[in-house]
């Protein structure tokens, strides 16, 4: 599922609490920390977008489900085994 956001969106300064142990070890990787946090709340919002879509489209899953278990799949039905 794509997730998008304007990536063009003015910085923002923000105040965190983290674990002392967890930022030092970043540190120590070089790791950028503002970076980190951005790809952080992108995969945190594609998951929970993805999990919303899930979500509403669940009725939909089970009616397909539910048709492939009484007539089973295509593929079954003209003899193609993938």
């Amino acid at each position: 599922m794509q997730f998008s956001y304007d990536n063009q969106a003015p910085r923002r300064a923000v105040n965190l609490t983290a674990n002392s142990d967890l930022i030092s070890r970043v540190r120590a990787e070089r790791g950028n920390l503002s970076q980190l946090l951005e790809q952080t709340m992108i995969n945190y919002l594609a998951e929970r977008a993805l999990i919303r879509w899930k979500e509403q489209n669940s009725a939909a899953f089970d009616s397909y489900n539910a048709m492939i278990a009484e007539r089973g799949t295509l593929s079954e039905d003209i003899g193609l085994l993938l």
